[in-house]
C-alpha cells in the first residue's frame, strides 16, 4: 500500500512538472515569434521586403525557423522554409488590423510543432513567421532525463524509511494487535501485552495497557474476595437472626423474648457495621469522606486509646506502652475517625503479637510540617508480598489464620482514612533486635 502511494505521488510529480514545462516553453515560443515579428516590422520600415530577406538569411537558426511575405493580392514575395519542417501551403488567415499578430500551431512528422504568428505590415502585405520547438522538446526530454533519475534516487530513500518503517513499526504493531487478540481469546488475568522498547510509543501504550489490566485483575480480586468474605461474615449473623426471631416467635417468657431480642439487635449491629466499613473504605478511596473536623491534641487522644486497650494487651500477656514527647501538636481532624484508625492498628497488634512477653509500642514523632502516628509491635513481621497486599480490601496477611479475627478490611479503613485528612499510612519491619513490624500513619499538621 505504503509503495502504490509512493509511485503515485512520485507519477504525479512527473506529470505536473512535464506539464508545467511544456507550458513554459509554448509560452517562451510565443515570445520569440513575437519579438522577431516585431524587429522584421521595424526592419521593412526601414529597408522594404529585400531587408526583411537579407536579416532572415543572415539568422543562426534557419533550419528551424520559416518566414513568408505575401502581398495584398495573396502572391509569395518572400518564402523561407527549412526542407525538413512542414510549413502552410496557402496563406495564413490573417487579421485586419495592422499589428495585431494572429496564431497557428502545426503538428510535425517528428511529433514538434511549428508555431506560427502573422502581422499585417504597413502597406498592407502579410509576415508570418514561424519557430520550431525542436531544440524545446530536447531540452525538455532532458529535463525529464534528470528528472527521472531524482525520482528514481528519491523513491529509493523513501522505500528504504518505507522498509524500515514495516520492519519497525509496523511488524511490532501487528504484534501488539495479535497478542491483543490472544487476550482476548485466552485468560487475560495471565496474559499480557508485549512490545518492543525500540519504539517508545508502542511501549508506553503496551505498558500503560498492562497496568489497566492490572488494575482490573486487582479490582475483579477484590470483588470475588468481598463476594466470598461477605456471603461467609453475612451467612452467620443473619443464620443467627433468623433462628433469635424463631424463638421469639415460639417464646412466651418476656424476659427470655427480651434476651433473644437483644442478640438478634447485636447481630444485625455487627452486619451494620460490617456494611458500614466497607462503604468507609470506598468513600476513603474516591476521596468523598465527610470529616467532621475539630482541634484535637494528638498526645491527648494517643494516650486514651493505649489506656483503653491495656486490659485487652494485658489479658494477652501483652505489654502495651505508648512513648509520646513532652510537646504535643494540635491538629484539625475528625476525632472520632482517626481513633478508629488507630485502634484498627492496635487490634492487629494485639492479633498477632505472642506474648513471653511481646511488646506494643505507641509512638508520637513531631515534624515542622507533619505528625507520624507510629504502632510496633514483636510480631512475626511483614514478607515482601505484604507490603502491597495488606492495604487491598479483603486481603489479609500472611501472618494472619482462619483463627484470626478480621476479614481484611481494618488497614483499608487506615489507609482511607489517613488519605481523607490529607496523609498516608506505609508499614515496614522493624530492623532492631526485638523485630516485628511498625505501621504508621502521617497526618498533615495544617490543613489547606
Amino acid at each position: 500500500m505504503m509503495l502504490l502511494i509512493l509511485l503515485s505521488v512520485l507519477g504525479l510529480v512527473w506529470g505536473l512538472t512535464t506539464w508545467a514545462l511544456s507550458r513554459i516553453f509554448e509560452e517562451t515560443d510565443r515570445m520569440i515569434v513575437l519579438d522577431d515579428l516585431g524587429e522584421y516590422s521595424t526592419v521593412f520600415e526601414q529597408g522594404g521586403h529585400d531587408a526583411i530577406h537579407e536579416l532572415f538569411s543572415a539568422g543562426t537558426h534557419t533550419n528551424l525557423q520559416w518566414i513568408r511575405v505575401t502581398a495584398p493580392d495573396g502572391k509569395v514575395l518572400i518564402e523561407e522554409p527549412p526542407d525538413h519542417l512542414k510549413w502552410p501551403s496557402r496563406p495564413l488567415p490573417g487579421v485586419e488590423t495592422v499589428g495585431q499578430p494572429s496564431w497557428q500551431r502545426m503538428l510535425q512528422a517528428d511529433g514538434s510543432e511549428l508555431t506560427i504568428g502573422q502581422v499585417i505590415l504597413p502597406d498592407g502585405s502579410r509576415l508570418a513567421f514561424g519557430r520550431s520547438n525542436q531544440d524545446d522538446l530536447y531540452s525538455l526530454h532532458h529535463v525529464q532525463s534528470l528528472l527521472g533519475y531524482s525520482l528514481l534516487a528519491a523513491a529509493l530513500l523513501c522505500f528504504i524509511p518505507a522498509i524500515w518503517f514495516a520492519d519497525r513499526v509496523l511488524r511490532p504493531l501487528r504484534h501488539l494487535i495479535a497478542g491483543a487478540q490472544t487476550l482476548v481469546r485466552d485468560d487475560a488475568a495471565i496474559q499480557r501485552l508485549s512490545s518492543s522498547p525500540a519504539i517508545p510509543e508502542l511501549h508506553e501504550f503496551a505498558e500503560a495497557f498492562n497496568q489497566s489490566l492490572s488494575r482490573i485483575q486487582l479490582l475483579t480480586e477484590e470483588l470475588e474476595a468481598a463476594n466470598d468474605q461477605l456471603a461467609h461474615e453475612l451467612r452467620t449473623p443473619l443464620a443467627r437472626i433468623r433462628g433469635n426471631i424463631e424463638r421469639l416467635l415460639s417464646q412466651p417468657d418476656p424476659a427470655a423474648s427480651r434476651d433473644i431480642a437483644v442478640h438478634a439487635l447485636s447481630e444485625i449491629d455487627r452486619s451494620t457495621h460490617l456494611i458500614q466499613t466497607i462503604l468507609t473504605v470506598r468513600a476513603g478511596e474516591s476521596r468523598t469522606i465527610r470529616l467532621q473536623r475539630e482541634p484535637i491534641h494528638l498526645r491527648d487522644l494517643l494516650a486514651e486509646t493505649c489506656d483503653l486497650y491495656t486490659p485487652a494487651a494485658e489479658a494477652k500477656g501483652l505489654v502495651l506502652a505508648s512513648r509520646l514527647p513532652e510537646t504535643d501538636a494540635e491538629v484539625h481532624v475528625d476525632r472520632q475517625r482517626l481513633q478508629q484508625a488507630l485502634c484498627n492498628l492496635l487490634d492487629n497488634a494485639i492479633a498477632y503479637t505472642r506474648g513471653d512477653p511481646g511488646q506494643i509500642s505507641v509512638h508520637l514523632d513531631l515534624a515542622p510540617t507533619d505528625a507520624f502516628i507510629r504502632v510496633r509491635d514483636t510480631g512475626p513481621g511483614l514478607t515482601e508480598s505484604d507490603h502491597s497486599r495488606i492495604w487491598r480490601r479483603f486481603m489479609r496477611g500472611s501472618a494472619a489464620s482462619a483463627a484470626s479475627p478480621g476479614i481484611g478490611l481494618g488497614l483499608s479503613l487506615v489507609r482511607s482514612i489517613a488519605t481523607a485528612h490529607g496523609g498516608d499510612c506505609g508499614a515496614q519491619n522493624r530492623t532492631d533486635r526485638a523485630g516485628g513490624a511498625e505501621f504508621w500513619i502521617r497526618l498533615p499538621l495544617r490543613v489547606d
